[in-house]
């Protein structure tokens, strides 16, 4: 278990699927798995998109950066601020260009 703003914490699963679902082109896959670790919840997402180069890997979460053509680059800053600030929690990427992106959320377990 894990105390959260369910309604912040909804916001950030959408955000993170939605940016998955957009990096594929017509097909690919999504894996969405949940592990606990005693102290820790860790919630990953896999995709199966482009990826994202690495010069713009150490970029995300930044106000206004985007890898979209038409992205706001607000996303991923909300998605930062909720996790790492409003649940002491920690987000981190890994992405090879065209294989796709892994998203891991550490979230502190209630004991």
């Amino acid at each position: 278990m894990i105390k959260a703003n369910k309604n912040h914490l909804k916001q950030v699963f959408i955000n993170l699927i939605k940016n998955s679902i957009e990096s594929m082109s017509s097909e690919g896959k999504i894996d969405i798995e949940v592990t606990s670790y005693g102290t820790y919840i860790d919630v990953s997402i896999k995709d199966e998109g482009g990826g994202i180069p690495p010069g713009m890997l150490e970029k995300l979460g930044e106000p206004f950066f985007t890898t979209k053509d038409r992205g706001t680059g607000l996303g991923l800053t909300v998605c930062y601020k909720i996790i790492k600030e409003e649940h002491l929690g920690d987000i981190q990427f890994e992405s090879i260009e065209g294989k796709g992106t892994n998203v891991y959320i550490l979230l502190p377990a209630i004991s």
